[in-house]
């Protein structure tokens, strides 16, 4: 466990400095500091992965063991089925057995602080980083403070790191991104439910305005009579409520024999890709690079993969001591082909509910269904798949066509 440290004010000079502890920040910094830069991991919470705000829905065990070594404790389910539901409540389910591990989030954030600790780096918790430092136009390292005593301190860094989640700061403060635009966030509630018999093997999706204007409904199992139980609405579609209000609602409609437990919110992002996702001397990594999906808000793995990509050119960058953009935009490039595109796609799809109602989504679930069972085999690419959904529905294809092309 992961918790507050103090340490001098005196300014320290580090080869890696890394804002945010969480899944992408944890990961770099363990595999920076294994390849023997040094490198410090700065947390502002006391807790790593406290509060949980996250559905806690991940990839496979195969997918996941890439990362980190999968600890039961940590994994509370293991699904083969994923099944969505329409306005009218008809519904495509696909079998994929293993397909996603459902995790305790909190634990999974620290076993990837512990296992970067293991390595060789330094992971500083209830210190927040305040600013950046900069040598003309290149980043040189951040500013902090250390919460528990209240000093600030300077720690000059070759390069600095950008890992701290949807509300970055850093993203700003390096001229990479500004505040999202209100309609690329959506509004996310859950509760965790117990006492009832949920499926425990199967996750469940309900699209619909009635649910989750400009967004969707979730149920994630997380083992025998429990499971976390939220949804996403577009402020602007939310007519009747909260994103709390619905829950609330939806809750009473399907499980109303639940109690309720404790509460998660926060907000989701859903935009496109940043242009670029680095500067001189700064590269962002996670939700603070846009990586997750826009359509799913889903981003556990986008982290994880995001991460393994900035690690390789970070590590060539950092042995050849070229910190520049140039360099960097190695990073920009490879995302691109490993997910990059991929989210494009997504960010695509998104813009499409907007457009939709209840009875053409009905539409879509329906030829959905029809393609995931004529589909054998595992499908690979849910964006295409979504596509052809769409233009198999007769007046869906003109309602989204400035969309599509």
């Amino acid at each position: 466990m992961i918790r507050p440290n103090a340490h001098s004010a005196v300014t320290e000079n580090v080869d890696v400095a890394i804002v945010g502890c969480g899944i992408a920040g944890g990961l770099l910094a363990g595999r920076l500091a294994r390849d023997g830069f040094r490198t410090v991991a700065f947390e502002k919470r006391p807790l790593i992965g406290v509060p949980v705000r996250c559905g806690e829905a991940a990839g496979s065990r195969e997918e996941v063991s890439h990362f980190v070594p999968v600890d039961e404790n940590w994994v509370v389910a293991e699904l083969d089925a994923a099944r969505m539901y329409a306005p009218n409540l008809t519904y495509v389910e696909r079998q994929m057995p293993g397909f996603c591990l459902m995790l305790n989030r909190d634990g999974f954030d620290q076993a990837l602080a512990a296992q970067a600790q293991t390595w060789g780096a330094e992971v500083r918790t209830y210190h927040e980083v305040k600013s950046l430092l900069w040598d003309d136009d290149r980043v040189c390292g951040v500013q902090v403070k250390n919460q528990a005593d209240g000093r600030a301190y300077d720690v000059k860094a070759r390069v600095v790191i950008g890992a701290d989640g949807v509300e970055t700061f850093v993203a700003r403060w390096a001229k990479l991104s500004t505040h999202f635009k209100p309609r690329h966030i959506h509004s996310a509630v859950e509760y965790v439910l117990e006492d009832v018999d949920f499926p425990t093997s199967r996750l469940e999706i309900y699209v619909g305005k009635e649910h989750a204007p400009g967004g969707y409904a979730w149920v994630f199992p997380k083992g025998v009579n429990k499971a976390n139980v939220g949804l996403g609405v577009h402020p602007t579609m939310a007519k009747d409520g909260t994103a709390r209000d619905y829950l609330d609602r939806f809750v009473k409609k399907f499980y109303p024999r639940a109690k309720v437990g404790k509460l998660v919110a926060g907000g989701v992002s859903g935009s496109k890709p940043l242009k670029t996702m680095v500067g001189n001397g700064v590269l962002l990594v996670g939700e603070a690079g846009h990586q997750n999906n826009p359509l799913s808000g889903g981003g556990i793995m986008n982290a994880l993969e995001g991460a393994e990509e900035a690690h390789k050119v970070l590590r060539d960058a950092l042995e050849k001591d070229d910190l520049s953009k140039g360099f960097l935009q190695r990073y920009d490039k490879a995302w691109h082909r490993r997910n990059g595109h991929l989210i494009e796609k997504f960010a695509v799809l998104r813009q499409l509910f907007f457009k939709l109602d209840d009875e053409d989504i009905n539409n879509v679930i329906a030829a959905l269904n029809t393609l995931v069972g004529a589909s054998p085999g595992r499908i690979t690419d849910y964006a295409e798949v979504f596509k052809t959904a769409f233009k198999a529905v007769p007046g869906v294809l003109w309602k989204t066509r400035k969309v599509l092309w």
